[in-house]
């Protein structure tokens, strides 16, 4: 496969993830009851509302509208749908996983490509790599939290 090719599935593939870890991260912010906790979740959403953005303007260098390739719509219902009961679940972990998936997808393209993208591409990987950091703390102290309180998640 050419390296146009392995960019455009790459940028797909990250299209398609930024769109579905937005709607994961409003999810999870709709969940917390702690400010900090729904701040962050918060913000996440809208940074990858971003990189939506920007990867689809990627995709358009290459001829290629976003709507042609959002292959998996996800019912928006049943992704924001309020439960009423808790999930006992860590969110960050949820969420940092998908950001480790994205972060290693990101890596593979800016290995890639030779656009002259890549600057856009480092600071993604920027937002990606600190998101992450803030992910792993977070996991632990909800985690330190949930084993001294079993009934703070």
């Amino acid at each position: 496969m050419s390296k146009e090719k392995e960019c455009i599935v790459l940028l797909e593939r990250l299209l398609n993830q930024s769109r579905q870890d937005k709607l994961m991260y409003l999810n999870a912010a709709d969940k917390q009851d702690l400010p900090t906790f729904k701040r962050f979740f918060n913000q996440q959403a809208l940074y990858r509302n971003r990189m939506f953005n920007e990867l689809s303007a990627r995709l358009s260098d290459f001829g290629i509208e976003a709507e042609d390739i959002l292959l998996k719509r996800p019912d928006i219902r049943q992704l924001m749908g309020a439960s009423p009961k808790r999930d006992k679940t860590n969110p960050f972990a949820k969420c940092l996983a998908q950001d480790q998936l994205f972060q290693k997808h990101l890596i593979s393209l800016i290995q890639l490509d030779d656009t002259g993208n890549v600057d856009g591409y480092r600071k993604l990987l920027t937002k990606i790599e600190e998101s992450i950091e803030t992910n792993q703390l977070f996991a632990i102290e909800v985690t330190a939290k949930s084993l001294s309180s079993p009934d703070f998640l």
